[in-house]
């Protein structure tokens, strides 16, 4: 199997509208909790931007795609298999956003000392 003419020019469109898409999301949720905000927004993110290799060729594909395609041929271990990761990826993304958040409104506080 060979690669289309316009595979990297594909990923750049698919990548700009996936970022589009988060930040319409994150407009339409600016005024709910930051750890729902970003629970939503990171599982949205790892799920569309996770990428694993397509069987019997050498390009890349979102996860959720090749998984579901790939069950067709191998048949629902494939599915649990892309779950998993999709899930060990997200809870790697989602705690580091809480970390990164955490540590920026910590270095924004005031240091008074408490009596």
């Amino acid at each position: 199997m060979e690669t289309f003419a316009l595979y990297p020019q594909a990923w750049l469109a698919y990548v700009a509208l996936g970022l589009a898409l988060l930040f319409m999301l994150d407009l339409k949720l600016r005024k709910t909790n930051f750890k729902l905000r970003a629970g939503i927004l990171s599982l949205i993110a790892v799920g569309a931007f996770t990428p694993q290799t397509v069987a019997d060729a050498d390009t890349m594909a979102p996860l959720i795609l090749t998984s579901v395609l790939n069950a067709e041929m191998v048949g629902a271990s494939a599915i649990y298999k892309g779950l998993v990761t999709l899930l060990i990826v997200w809870g790697i993304v989602f705690a580091a956003s809480l970390a990164f958040k955490y540590f920026i409104d910590a270095k924004k506080g005031p240091s008074q000392p408490q009596s």
